[in-house]
């Protein structure tokens, strides 16, 4: 048996203190401020019961965390507060509550995670139970299931070997004869077969040497624990290319893939603020739960990328680049080729106060004045308070508090007690922390995106972990092997 992690630590690297499920970067944008006239309007389907008090303590409220859907339209959707996988039929109906019930260490979190479906007909589900202290657990790794009756079993077990340093076996794709996984502590994507694990894509740390720095991985641990690298899994068509979220990081990496073996991973977006789960339409456009910003992306071949879905009356924040765009952070300083630098989800600051883009634009640090009370005012027209907020000119109010820059110029935002409710009036859902999307299987759904709001570290001051869909217009590439 390997020595399991704090319970303390588990609950730091897993975002009580939004450490994992609060990221981003400050890059240049190439983001479309428009959303297509062919997307409609999120659309609920069900609404799950939130935790009463705090996620990490009982009762942990029902909070989804991915869907995989077969291809006769039935969903299916992990719940990993509940140790369970939940059933909805082709008309979106809840058919299984639950569908599987695995063994409960009522122990948080501990559960299964990524679910997929093989058109052969099985449903696989990752587990994760390397954060249990409990000798009951149910084994790490992932799980087989019986799509008739919920029976399951254990097809393979992950681990990395390495005493006190968990994984987190996360989203998976279907890959010829055997499952892609990817681990969101360890860094790695994991090829599985039934009773055989083996790393397919990424460096495994050993438990001695520095971490890992590659596209893949996640930030190195901190006395908190680990933290969220790679996560939700897309592959093309062909099977060439796989597209890997880096939660943490704010990325999308894209691997090339050939005779069924991985290439050197690229980043192929970056500046997003924390991806989660990702699918594809027909047209290669992939689709990215960004569960930082609240919102649904969609972005091009290219690297373009467009807002598909937030909530009405708040902005994301983010901004984003594609491999072709260079940014250079180094002690918090962005230099960016296209010579604009933007925070909007918090602040960014120089250790000097000087950031410098190449079309000469310098703001420094005899610009700002600081008064007694923590408030800084810019020339620009800005004003900070410690425990308010910062107006810009624009109009653009963004909270302050909790706001923390790293030094790869990464800008974290922790969410406070008083939060901006969205607006939604007129009964659209709200998008709180979407963790997964997937689109529909049967003739009617095909341009239908499912998307699960698990609302683990929700900025409202009401969680709202829930089901729903939206049409986008194209669609949806069949899941096939």
């Amino acid at each position: 048996m390997r020595t399991k992690i704090s319970r303390r630590t588990a609950l730091k690297a897993l975002g009580a203190s939004g450490v994992v499920l609060a990221g981003g970067a400050t890059v240049i944008s190439g983001q479309s401020d428009e959303q297509s006239s062919d997307v409609g309007e999120l659309e609920l389907v069900y609404e799950f019961e939130p935790p009463e008090g705090s996620p990490q303590e009982p009762p942990f409220g029902q909070l989804p965390e991915n869907v995989a859907i077969d291809p006769f339209g039935n969903k299916f959707v992990s719940v990993p507060s509940q140790v369970q996988i939940w059933k909805f039929g082709p008309d979106d109906e809840l058919v299984d509550q639950p569908f599987v019930q695995f063994d409960s260490t009522e122990e948080f979190l501990v559960g299964p995670t990524g679910v997929e479906f093989d058109p052969n007909g099985r449903l696989y589900s990752a587990f994760v139970s390397d954060l249990s202290t409990s000798e009951d657990a149910e084994t790490n790794g992932v799980y087989e299931i019986d799509e008739e009756n919920g029976e399951y079993e254990l097809y393979a077990e992950i681990s990395n070997d390495v005493e006190d340093f968990p994984t987190f076996p996360n989203d998976i794709a279907l890959l010829e004869n055997s499952l892609l996984v990817t681990d969101s502590f360890s860094g790695v994507i994991w090829e599985v077969k039934r009773g055989r694990t083996e790393v397919w894509a990424g460096e495994l740390w050993d438990g001695e040497d520095d971490f890992p720095t590659g596209p893949l991985a996640p930030p190195a641990p901190t006395a908190d624990g680990p933290q969220f690298g790679p996560n939700g899994l897309q592959f093309t068509e062909d099977k060439r290319t796989l597209y890997v979220a880096n939660t943490s990081k704010g990325t999308i990496v894209e691997i090339p893939v050939l005779d069924g073996s991985a290439r050197e991973p690229e980043v192929f977006v970056e500046g997003l603020v924390a991806p989660d789960g990702l699918a594809m339409d027909v047209d290669e456009n992939l689709y990215v739960a960004d569960n930082g910003a609240n919102q649904i992306l969609r972005i091009s071949p290219n690297g373009d990328v467009e807002v598909l879905a937030e909530n009405e009356g708040m902005d994301g924040g983010q901004e984003t680049t594609t491999e072709e765009e260079t940014t250079t952070a180094e002690e918090g300083t962005t230099t960016a080729e296209a010579g604009t630098t933007t925070a909007e989800e918090g602040t960014t600051t120089a250790e000097e106060g000087t950031t410098t883009a190449e079309d000469g634009t310098t703001t420094a640090e005899e610009e700002t004045t600081t008064a007694e009370e923590g408030t800084t005012t810019a020339e620009a027209g800005t004003t900070t308070s410690e425990d308010e907020t910062t107006t810009d000119e624009a109009g653009t109010t963004t909270a302050e508090e909790g706001t923390t820059t790293a030094e790869d110029g990464t800008t974290t935002t922790e969410q406070g007690d008083d939060q901006t409710e969205p607006d939604s009036e007129g009964g659209v859902p709200i998008l709180d922390q979407p963790a997964d999307v997937t689109f529909g299987t049967t003739d009617d759904q095909r341009e239908t995106l499912y998307i699960v709001n698990l609302a683990l570290s929700s900025q409202f001051e009401e969680p709202t972990p829930s089901f729903v869909k939206l049409d986008v217009g194209i669609e949806g590439l069949r899941v096939e092997r």
